[in-house]
């Protein structure tokens, strides 16, 4: 019984992960750590503003920097993706995962996981168990290994209900932001020092980089209610100084740097591959927020890694593929 509270805990985990391969082309979706004591008072999130004119995608701000624009335009085009490239508007996507839980109480390894995406709201995920959550024409339902589909309705199961919410945002969120270029930005900087403090063993790597800040309203964060975040979400992105591919990613509500959000979660990418015209990294690592201190900072063991083995973002899928097995 441990072993499979464990898995289900892990299982929001690893999808939120997946959609750090988004930031950079990835995306990052809010974990929900347990309890911890009440942390120093931070300044309230900012909500986001009305806009008088809608925001265009692959329009820069206004009041971007050249510095800005210029590496802006150099992550853009490491990332492959053409001016002219459509958006993803579904993709299937396999991986193996690594996963421990907090205060390295278990280990929990992942093969042949799987994450299928229809926009703009149809999603199937599974794992090697044969287990698998969907959300499709007919509403949403858990998949036993033998194939028999129950829908998740009713108060006992809420909590699938919203980590299969969580998973979703998840895909929305990678299916928006895997070409960059399409990205509505209401801000973009560059920055000489994040607000955060790096894990010791990323000191290293981390060297090497050149940070861009950016706000927009496609980067949402999925809280445990499998609801939106109303606020405006800021991400940092760390460039390789040699590739100007992203190294490190950092997704949080803005208007909270005094201390470290619950939403915060640091991605730490590498070995990335041409994949359908785009490009992605194939390995991923993700790292809590070490919560309770003044500073913002992030625990020093990972707590999720992923080797992505193989997927496509221009997968043919239909509706008819997000519906349960009939019997």
């Amino acid at each position: 019984m441990h072993a499979v509270r464990f898995a289900r805990r892990l299982s929001a985990r690893l999808f939120a992960a997946l959609a750090a391969t988004a930031a950079a082309g990835i995306a990052i979706a809010a974990q929900d750590p347990a309890p911890q004591p009440t942390p120093p008072p931070a300044p309230a999130p900012q909500p986001a503003p009305a806009d008088a004119a809608p925001l265009v995608p692959g329009a820069l701000p206004a009041d971007a920097s050249p510095a800005a624009r210029s590496a802006w335009e150099a992550l853009c085009a490491a990332l492959g993706a053409a001016a002219d490239a459509p958006r993803v508007e579904a993709f299937d996507l396999s991986f193996d995962a690594r996963a421990w839980a907090q205060g390295g109480e278990g280990e929990k390894s992942f093969r042949n996981a799987r994450l299928r995406f229809l926009a703009p709201n149809f999603v199937d995920s599974a794992f090697d168990s044969g287990r698998r959550r969907m959300r499709g024409p007919r509403g949403d339902w858990i998949v036993d290994a033998q194939g028999a589909a129950v829908r998740l309705q009713g108060v006992e199961m809420a909590q699938d209900r919203r980590e299969l919410d969580q998973i979703l945002q998840v895909a929305r969120t990678f299916a928006n932001l895997v070409n960059a270029r399409t990205l509505r930005l209401r801000k973009l900087e560059t920055v000489a020092t994040p607000p955060f403090e790096l894990p010791a063993a990323l000191a290293q790597r981390a060297s090497a980089v050149s940070w861009l800040s950016l706000v927009s309203p496609d980067f949402a964060l999925a809280r445990s209610d499998g609801s939106k975040s109303d606020t405006e979400v800021r991400a940092w992105i760390a460039l390789d100084s040699a590739t100007q591919l992203p190294a490190l990613a950092v997704v949080a509500e803005e208007g909270v740097d005094a201390s470290t959000p619950r939403t915060a979660l640091l991605v730490e990418l590498w070995n990335w591959a041409p994949l359908d015209g785009l490009r992605s990294p194939k390995n991923v690592r993700t790292y809590p927020p070490l919560e309770g201190g003044a500073k913002w900072s992030f625990q020093d063991k990972q707590n999720l890694q992923l080797w992505l083995t193989k997927g496509s973002l221009r997968a043919k899928l239909a509706p008819g593929d997000f519906e349960p097995p009939r019997k």
